[in-house]
């Protein structure tokens, strides 16, 4: 025990009660998913002005970038409240040259150019800032919350995105203005978030957790003053006896990424391209994120009831089966859009499952100190594998890409039935048992 601080700090943690710091950082996170999907939004509403090969490559580059770099800085150095300042600086600056690259200059190369210096700078700080809030949910929300947070959370990104894409349907109609007005709406919205997040995080902790991981026993102690560390009586917590290894983790991780990645988008953004031109195809990615809206509020109604391991092998399951019907309208060569924004709004409600299997089990299975960049580095994989992707299919027909949304999830399916009989299940379960690596201690000695 380090003077000042309490004995058994972990377990003090994962049994307190919900407190005001919960709700600020809960609601911090909240926020940055919030501006990640309506950020991503944007990229889809500017890219028929250009539609420029360069375009493509700053959308795929940047988020990679993000990925790794940010998160690893956050491990070695600024842990996770420090770490918001340079993301909501990177955003912020780059969303407000955007709305003056759009007012200001004339459509040409010059803007664009602008457009996409602009946007990699806020996409870098979204990206990066999504391993970190991963990180910083899982090492500071008591265990009885903790599953519904790394959910519900994460789920505005839905919710940010699905608003995009409704933001970018209704400025259609506003003819060449559409795309500018479009742009502007949606920085808008994501600079009232940043407001907003600004606001939050100054009052928020930083991560006791990582800070007794780097040995800073003095800021520790401070920061523990800001958190209920009221126990719930009715809370029982219990260690994880079956260790897996790192390497073990980290592959299987990984299937379920890249089946997530590769499955994501082939709905709203390449079977969509082959059926509907705007402003239809804009309704699709609505249907798209409100479908992976929605399953962010029907899983947290069930998923303290169900062994993780045996959600992680059903949600893939229900994702690979709700390709089936996808390649029965391809094959049958059904042109209904009715039908087409059903097939999405089903298919992403249940893709989403398996993100949330990632969202839960990513940040729980890694170290302390280097959290953040292992969840960064599974995401970073995914994305190669995605642009990766991008050229191997570039002749497929629509019947290949359902084909492949198959054959990707039963990837992640083999993944998760591997899972389910070597993994195990988080519900109630130390953090720092989960996350700790066999024959090594899960902090470093405080000093």
């Amino acid at each position: 025990m380090v003077a000042g601080l309490p004995e058994d700090l972990g377990g003090l943690i994962d049994r307190a009660r919900w407190g005001r710091a919960h709700t600020l950082i809960f609601a911090s996170t909240a926020i940055g998913f919030f501006i990640w999907g309506i950020i991503n939004a944007l990229a889809f509403s500017v890219y028929p002005s250009y539609n420029n090969v360069y375009y493509i490559v700053v959308v795929a580059a940047a988020p990679l970038l993000g990925d790794l770099l940010l998160p690893w800085i956050s491990d070695q150095s600024l842990g996770r409240k420090n770490m918001y300042i340079i993301t909501m600086s990177l955003y912020g600056i780059g969303s407000a040259v955007i709305v003056l690259d759009l007012l200001l200059l004339k459509p040409g190369l010059r803007q664009m150019v602008i457009f996409l210096a602009a946007y990699a700078l806020s996409m870098i700080g979204v990206e990066g800032e999504v391993p970190v809030g991963l990180a910083l949910l899982a090492e500071i929300m008591p265990v009885k919350w903790r599953q519904k947070s790394l959910i519900l959370s994460p789920n505005f990104e839905n919710i940010g995105a699905a608003a995009g894409a409704a933001a970018i349907y209704l400025t259609y109609f506003l003819g060449p203005h559409a795309p500018v007005v479009d742009a502007i709406s949606i920085v808008g919205i994501a600079v009232g978030g940043l407001v907003a997040a600004i606001v939050i995080r100054l009052m928020m902790p930083e991560s006791i957790r990582w800070l007794t991981a780097r040995g800073l026993a003095n800021v520790a102690e401070r920061e523990v003053k800001k958190v209920n560390f009221t126990e719930d009586p009715g809370v029982k917590v219990e260690e994880v006896n079956n260790r897996l290894g790192v390497k073990s983790r980290f592959l299987v991780l990984t299937s379920w990424s890249i089946a997530n990645y590769l499955t994501w988008s082939l709905m709203a953004f390449v079977l969509a391209d082959y059926y509907f031109k705007p402003p239809q195809l804009y309704l699709v990615m609505f249907y798209a994120n409100l479908g992976a809206a929605a399953a962010g509020l029907v899983v947290p109604l069930f998923i303290e009831k169900i062994n993780t391991r045996s959600y992680s092998l059903l949600s893939f399951a229900l994702a690979s089966l709700s390709f089936i019907p996808v390649l029965l309208y391809v094959a049958l060569g059904l042109d209904n859009a009715t039908i087409f924004y059903a097939l999405t709004f089903t298919n992403l409600f249940f893709i989403t499952f398996t993100w949330f299997a990632r969202t839960i089990y990513e940040p729980l299975l890694f170290p302390t100190e280097r959290r953040a960049f292992m969840v960064g580095s599974v995401r970073a994989v995914a994305m190669s594998a995605f642009t990766a992707s991008t050229y191997v299919t570039y002749n497929f027909s629509e019947l290949d890409f359902a084909l492949y949304g198959l054959i990707m999830e039963l990837v992640g399916l083999a993944g998760a039935l591997w899972w389910a009989f070597k993994g195990y299940d988080v519900r109630m379960k130390s953090t720092d048992s989960l996350s700790a690596i066999p024959s090594r201690p899960s902090y470093r000695p405080l000093s």
